[in-house]
């Protein structure tokens, strides 16, 4: 039974897609569905855990470059503030001390605008995922639940796919970059009056993600939950006309509740399968961002302990305005997950 209804299922854009992006050597769509669906998730859980290291291990690498370069401009700057404290001529210490600050923000701008560009990669990867596989895991929904259901969690997943990426590639991201330069702005002014409107984006950022998050989780479970209950009407008249029908009446409903067990095992299998593609597909770009933030984050401190106080803050914050990109562009695809989860737990077979 479950063979027949899977092949009902046609994955093969998904598994295209996830080849081009892992490559070949990572496991397959179909292969991790099926392996759910047969039960054995120690060797779905192996192929996961070699995915991960495989994805994350290149991104701690490439970060030590950056925080070579930082440490040297903070050691740079150190000796320039001995040096010209000798000469006690606050004019020429100043111009130092912006010497330096310039070189280190050209530094820092230009990591965080391929942090930018990694961030677009991610909500384009996302989108493009969620696009190929919704036809086809809206029509597990279809098999295991209803028509109803199917179609409301098709123009769900459309609308807020939609919606958040315009919420967070037109909105949130350019107010990530405004957090940068007003972190840039504030490192050159010594009474720092640029700290409250930092602290601004800040919280305005967070909050947008927040509601995000909340919008998706209230609308998905409200529908769901009333979308299942008119598929599990229209069942019961089904399931009542036939069982009126002389002779096979009686196997109606054993019949039925094996057709609607199967379609449930095939429908949470895709949702699972999706939700750790989709976690796979995004997990290398968000590593990336990760550690170049975290990297800043590192250097950072270590200047601070030089005595660059300022130099120390600007570091910091763009590191800090990195892991806001990274928790922006992660919003999509927990959107994603949250309407997949609601599905799968919601919805279970229109009982």
């Amino acid at each position: 039974m479950n063979e027949k209804l899977w092949e009902q299922l046609d994955l093969s854009d998904v598994n295209h897609m996830v080849e081009d992006v892992l490559g070949q050597r990572h496991m397959n769509f179909s292969d991790a569905a099926t392996l759910l669906m047969q039960g054995e998730f120690r060797e779905a859980y192996d192929m996961v855990k070699d995915s991960v290291i495989s994805l994350c291990a290149p991104g701690v690498l490439e970060s030590k470059n950056l925080f070579a370069a930082i440490i040297l401009l903070g050691v740079f700057a150190m000796l320039l503030q001995y040096v010209f404290g000798v000469v006690k001529s606050r004019q020429v210490a100043d111009l130092a001390y912006y010497f330096v600050y310039l070189l280190l923000v050209l530094l820092l701008l230009e990591s965080f605008g391929r942090i930018m560009e990694t961030a677009g990669e991610v909500l384009s990867l996302s989108k493009e995922f969620i696009t190929i596989l919704v036809p086809a895991y809206c029509l597990s929904i279809s098999l295991a639940v209803g028509t109803v259901s199917a179609a409301v969690n098709y123009e769900l997943v459309i609308l807020l796919l939609l919606g958040i990426d315009y919420i967070l590639a037109g909105l949130l991201l350019p107010l990530t970059w405004s957090y940068v330069f007003l972190a840039v702005m504030d490192g050159v002014d010594d009474r720092h009056r640029m700290k409250d409107f930092i602290k601004i984006s800040e919280r305005a950022i967070s909050w947008g993600i927040k509601l995000c998050l909340s919008v998706t989780m209230m609308v998905s479970g409200v529908q769901n939950m009333i979308t299942v209950q008119l598929d599990g009407m229209q069942k019961t008249v089904f399931q009542k006309a036939i069982g009126a029908i002389p002779g096979i009446g009686d196997m109606s409903e054993t019949v039925t509740e094996v057709l609607t067990g199967s379609a449930g095992l095939i429908k949470n299998s895709v949702g699972t399968a999706s939700v750790i593609f989709l976690f796979l597909l995004v997990l290398r770009p968000i590593w990336q961002v990760f550690c170049v933030s975290m990297t800043m984050k590192m250097a950072g401190a270590c200047i601070r302990f030089m005595g660059q106080t300022r130099l120390s803050d600007i570091v910091s914050r763009i590191g800090e305005g990195g892991l806001l990109v990274m928790r922006t562009v992660m919003c999509g695809a927990i959107s994603f997950c949250i309407v997949v989860a609601m599905t799968m737990f919601v919805l279970r077979g229109g009982r």
